[in-house]
């Protein structure tokens, strides 16, 4: 360890990004605006043809038909997001699918289809797969964004839920379009909201369509969202709620092993600093790059691995100088591996901007039984205690980022301390069984009529 690894780093002078690499950014930048105005104007359509503005305006949708005592609650989950499409909000929905199954309700998670031979349509966890639609990419709010395809998707909503008949139905972002739309718009049940997304300013289709999703948002039987800095802008901005905050959960039992086997290329005694999300601006990987170039200097035992795929992998691949290749490491996306990378790291970080709305990466690192630098921003706030189980930095600053990971270096007992109460954290708060317990709570409260089909848990289900 080098002797100068607790003093605060000197900064040089970050490099200036390649030819190569701002041409290809231009490129990529000019390509996303065509596309994205061409699934705009589809979207526009889709939404119009199936009169989306009668949201809210429904007597009918309110009058509910009993739930069926003699036959388990019917649950469905609605997100334009699932597996193998990796991120935070199909780990959500995933979970949400395991719990609510073990509680011995019939769940149906409803998506959009992918490219074989990723199609499941029935989990061998205990729920089924609805799929609708073909997913297509969109880029929004600064990071890559689903969108259901399909110019008939009205009809096939409409007949899925004459067909299915759900006792409930939460649907997980619910203003994105289409999917979670049309489902509100042919839904005959009570519906639940869930918020992930925290959003600065107002995007300028919520300001056109203001009193329009006004009365979306106040449709709603509940709403949940997963932090009250994610929550307000909605308050504020449609009259809606009150929100109850309920934060996402982590399988904490994923990374209960300290026998889990390390991965072998990385497991050589070097430093190594593991960032896992997708590789788009809003998670900070700049900064993290621009602060992994400043600590290297300082300590020459490090090594940066970032697991993730992204539309400018490749556009930060490039952006690293030549004498720093050897020492980061673009592994791209995993997922069955993850407790292995995080059994191999020594320092977690999570650079995210202030977009995050609470962040699974920090969830899944605090759980990990390593030590984490996150971003110092509102809604990591609402998770983690500053200086009690992370470090934090403020996430514009790639100094701060690279004088609290020396930090870490220079005294390992410190980490071992913030490690340990982080994952007690998890364990006693963050598990998915006692987050989908809260929002089954939450739902029965605001919907009351469901308590008519309550079901005993089924020990053993699965």
């Amino acid at each position: 360890m080098s002797e100068t690894s607790n003093q605060k780093p000197n900064v040089p002078a970050l490099r200036p990004l390649g030819l190569r690499a701002n041409l290809q950014y231009f490129i990529w930048q000019g390509f996303v605006g065509v596309y994205n105005l061409l699934v705009t104007l589809y979207i526009i359509g889709l939404l119009l043809t199936n009169r989306i503005w009668a949201i809210g305006r429904d007597p009918k949708r309110k009058a509910f038909r009993a739930p069926r005592p003699e036959r388990p609650l019917k649950v469905g989950i609605v997100s334009e997001y699932y597996y193998p499409h990796l991120g935070g909000l199909s780990g959500d929905v995933h979970f949400a699918a395991v719990e609510f199954s073990k509680m011995g309700y019939d769940v149906k998670l409803i998506t959009s289809n992918v490219a074989e031979p990723h199609n499941l349509h029935f989990s061998p966890l205990g729920f089924e797969i609805i799929r609708v639609g073909r997913s297509i990419p969109i880029i929004a709010n600064g990071s890559l964004a689903k969108v259901a395809f399909g110019f008939n998707l009205g009809r096939q909503i409409k007949r899925m839920m004459e067909r299915e008949q759900f006792d409930v139905i939460h649907i997980h972002c619910p203003l994105t379009p289409v999917l979670p739309l049309l489902i509100q718009r042919y839904a005959d049940c009570p519906i639940i909201g869930h918020i992930h997304t925290l959003l600065r300013s107002k995007p300028l289709y919520y300001k056109i369509f203001d009193k329009q999703l006004a009365r979306i948002m106040n449709d709603f039987e509940g709403l949940v969202s997963v932090s009250d800095v994610a929550a307000k802008p909605f308050e504020n901005w449609f009259q809606c709620g009150p929100f109850e905050v309920i934060p996402n959960g982590v399988p904490v039992d994923e990374f209960a092993d300290p026998n889990c086997p390390k991965i072998p290329a990385f497991d050589d005694g070097k430093i190594n600093l593991f960032f896992i999300g997708r590789m788009e601006p809003r998670n900070g990987i700049s900064v993290l790059i621009d602060a992994f170039r400043i600590l290297h200097r300082q300590e020459p035992n490090t090594r940066l691995i970032l697991a993730g795929a992204g539309p400018l992998k490749a556009f930060y691949e490039d952006s690293i100088e030549e004498e720093l290749k050897a020492h980061v490491h673009f592994i791209g996306p995993i997922l069955e591996e993850k407790p292995q990378y995080f059994a191999t790291a020594d320092i977690n970080v999570c650079p995210t901007t202030r977009v995050a709305s609470l962040g699974v990466t920090l969830l899944e690192s605090m759980a990990s039984g390593k030590p984490t630098v996150c971003s110092d921003i509102a809604a990591f706030n609402e998770t983690a205690e500053k200086g009690r189980d992370v470090l934090m930095a403020d996430p514009d600053k790639p100094e701060e980022f690279a004088a609290q990971i020396l930090k870490l270096i220079a005294e390992p007992t410190l980490g071992s301390m913030l490690a340990k109460r982080a994952r007690l954290k998890m364990e006693r708060s963050y598990s998915w069984a006692s987050i989908i317990q809260r929002v089954d709570t939450y739902t029965r409260r605001v919907v009351p009529q469901l308590d008519r089909a309550k079901m005993p848990p089924l020990e053993g289900t699965v």
